[in-house]
C-alpha cells in the first residue's frame, strides 16, 4: 500500500494533510477524495454567495496525483 495525503483548500485556507493515508490503488485514491467533498461542505459555513472546497492528493514524493473541488454558487433570479 502507498500513502497518500489529502491537502485541504477552503476558499482559500490552505490545510495541509501532514500523516496521509494508506490506500492500494489510485481508484480508492479518487473514491476517498471525491466522498470527503460534500461531508466537508455540510461542515462549511460559507460566507456570501461562492465558496469553493478542494482536496489536491500527493504521494510520499509530494507528486500530484489528484484533484477535486465541490463549488457553490448562488444568488438571487
Amino acid at each position: 500500500m502507498a500513502r497518500y495525503y489529502f491537502d485541504i483548500d477552503d476558499s482559500g485556507l490552505a490545510v495541509p494533510d501532514e500523516e496521509g493515508v494508506e490506500l492500494q490503488t489510485l481508484d480508492a485514491v479518487r473514491e476517498a477524495a471525491i466522498d470527503a467533498l460534500p461531508k466537508m461542505a455540510c461542515d462549511a459555513s460559507p460566507e456570501g454567495d461562492h465558496h469553493v472546497i478542494s482536496i489536491s492528493v500527493r504521494d510520499r514524493a509530494d507528486q500530484p496525483v489528484f484533484h477535486a473541488s465541490l463549488t457553490l454558487d448562488a444568488g438571487w433570479r
